[in-house]
């Protein structure tokens, strides 16, 4: 990967008095590589030399490349609070951005925030002394999730397939639990991995299928101390994914799951003309968005049974449907591919529905119901 340099700029506008914390995203997890006072704007430089650096040698030892993830924690005075994060590219580096602050307020922190002594500065950015964060906790669980299932009616069989293309990118959404509520950044963890992977399969009449692939989903719990109050920040997200695991059957793994189901988005009716001859096909380009979700409410509950992830995260993780959004287009290309081919014997007419979940945001789900 050739580059001149590994500078990375950020503005920040209408922030008021405030404290940035930055994070980047390394092979191993989140790391603190910066923490700022601003008044109002403020420009902030980083160099991420050695971010590119512990990537590259990610990519020699195991095949896996992230792109640049950046998360800024910006705190103001008088108690409030924002999540912002950006995705940088490695090929096109020196790269600068803009961003204004979408501010929440700290419940449970306005007081004690508003009596504390921030410093003041005549200068937009300046090292920041006597507040901190720290990685408080994490934990990381393996596991298959189901990728794509088909639930036929008691006349329809048909072939499946899905297929990752090798070293394309894929992006896994970063999901964070503040004070209380989740959200989920606007920028991605796009990952490409150096190795292909591909599952085909074929259903009998009645019989449901699934596709699975092992996934590694990573917890952080980030404290945050600020003049003698600290908060915490509890991040979910898809840290690698393994494509050479991309199996399938007419049972699922015990552990596997799909997310939950909000929506049934009639397809249509469709009446076999022959045995041969598949009354409805599928692929992926037909999905109209470039997002499926993938659960994470399994690693959500093996967080609570390890005693890692707090009640008041797991209960609203539960209470909305959390999942990962998966984002499988860059640069014009899409990583996945899926194929669905439904037949039955000529004459009978059968109700295709797909699926869509809706936590934070209303997103599809590779799950087709036929009636």
């Amino acid at each position: 990967m050739p580059y001149i340099s590994d500078t990375a700029i950020i503005n920040i506008q209408s922030a008021g008095e405030a404290h940035v914390f930055v994070k980047a995203l390394y092979p191993e997890g989140f790391k603190q590589i910066g923490s700022y006072s601003i008044n109002d704007n403020g420009k902030i430089l980083l160099n991420l030399s050695d971010l590119r650096n512990a990537w590259q040698e990610e990519y020699k030892k195991t095949g896996r490349l992230s792109q640049p993830l950046i998360v800024l924690t910006i705190i103001t005075k008088d108690g409030r609070v924002a999540l912002e994060s950006i995705n940088f590219r490695w090929d096109k580096m020196t790269q600068s951005t803009t961003i204004t602050p979408k501010f929440r307020k700290l419940q449970k922190t306005v007081e004690e925030v508003s009596r504390g002594k921030m410093s003041k500065s005549s200068k937009d950015v300046q090292p920041l002394a006597g507040y901190y964060q720290w990685l408080d906790d994490y934990y990381e669980w393996t596991a298959p999730t189901i990728v794509a299932q088909v639930t036929p009616d008691s006349s329809t069989f048909g072939d499946i397939s899905y297929t990752y293309f090798i070293n394309k990118k894929v992006g896994f959404s970063i999901n964070v639990f503040v004070d209380s509520d989740w959200t989920r950044l606007t920028s991605y963890n796009i990952v490409q991995k150096d190795e292909g992977g591909k599952h085909s399969g074929s259903f009998a009449t009645g019989q449901n299928y699934y596709i699975w692939m092992n996934v590694k989903y990573r917890y952080e719990r980030w404290g945050i101390h600020i003049d003698g109050y600290t908060f915490y920040e509890e991040y979910v997200y898809v840290k690698d994914f393994y494509p050479s695991t991309l199996d399938g059957g007419t049972s699922k793994p015990s552990n596997a799951q799909i997310p939950p189901v909000d929506y049934w988005i009639y397809e249509g009716s469709y009446t076999s003309q022959g045995y041969d001859q598949p009354y409805y096909t599928f692929s992926i380009w037909d999905l109209g968005t470039n997002n499926f979700a993938m659960d994470v409410l399994k690693f959500i509950d093996v967080l609570e049974m390890a005693g890692k992830i707090s009640s008041a995260a797991a209960q609203k993780a539960s209470l909305i449907g959390l999942f990962i959004d998966v984002s499988f287009e860059y640069d014009n290309i899409k990583a996945f591919d899926f194929d669905l081919f439904l037949h039955s014997n000529p004459g009978i007419t059968h109700y295709v529905w797909k699926t869509k979940s809706e936590d934070i945001d209303t997103v599809p789900i590779l799950y087709f119901d036929v009636d």
